[in-house]
């Protein structure tokens, strides 16, 4: 009985530490400042993500039909045209969007603190 508990414990465990430290993809991005990945697939449904379910399906359920809107927007300017890439910035982070027939492509990353120049204002 106590073997079966601890066999449970174990995969429990072992699904809790899984990461993705090890995986080349996602060295690639991390290295270039990358905090968070997702791979939907066509129909805006997620295949792998970094980040938590509930916060990868926050990121799909708005970006997904986002990307189709703008696909919609761009075909109805030139029909010979189509949507690879989308970049959306925020004060605090940068989405990037590559969209593909079969995939969707998201990385967000933060940006980096700007500094901020002193002003040349003359007071008087």
């Amino acid at each position: 009985m106590e073997s079966r508990e601890k066999e449970k414990k174990t995969r429990i465990q072992a699904d809790q530490d899984r990461s993705y430290d090890g995986d080349a993809f996602v060295n690639l991005f991390a290295h270039r400042g990358a905090r968070e990945i997702l791979v939907l697939d066509g129909n805006g449904y997620p295949l792998r993500s970094t980040i938590s379910h509930r916060r990868t399906y926050i990121y799909a359920s708005y970006l997904k039909p986002l990307t189709s809107m703008a696909r919609n927007v761009v075909r109805d300017l030139d029909p010979a045209n189509d949507v690879v890439f989308m970049r959306i910035r925020s004060e605090i982070n940068e989405v990037h969007i590559t969209t593909g027939k079969e995939f969707i492509l998201i990385v967000v990353q933060k940006l980096k603190k700007r500094l901020e120049k002193p002003s040349n204002k003359v007071s008087g």
